[in-house]
């Protein structure tokens, strides 16, 4: 049973920071592909990458993201960054730094700009 489980765990192994909390489906999508969405930014701001579309690529052909989504970037930008960073942030606070935003996708929220534009300035060239 779930109360079993709960007391078989050592103090503090429950949810970080408190109560359980009920996730819905949207919930659960979200606090996976997110975290990997800010490492898609962190990968653009980085110049690992040159586009945003070679990502788009590798998730759909690497980890078997939805091709009818159109790839990683590509559905972070129909959800919108200012949405996805509000929901990171307030993950950060709840859970820990795993769920920090990285500052492209901040600034892309702010400014009201596509992931997949990449970043403003600079050469485009990969560093690989």
């Amino acid at each position: 049973s779930r109360a079993a489980a709960r007391q078989s765990l050592p103090p503090g192994a429950g949810a970080p920071g408190g109560p359980l909390h009920a996730l819905t489906q949207e919930d659960i999508v979200e606090m996976i592909f997110f975290p990997v969405v800010n490492e898609a930014c962190r990968c653009l701001a980085e110049k690992v990458v040159v586009r945003a579309g070679d990502l788009d690529v590798a998730a759909v052909l690497g980890m078997g993201f939805p091709p009818f989504r159109g790839g990683i970037v590509h559905w972070a930008d129909q959800i919108g960054a200012a949405r996805i960073a509000g929901r990171l942030r307030e993950w950060s606070t709840r859970y820990g730094g795993l769920y920090q935003p990285c500052p492209y996708l901040e600034d892309c929220a702010v400014q009201g700009r596509r992931l997949a534009d990449g970043p403003a300035a600079g050469p485009d060239r990969s560093k690989l």
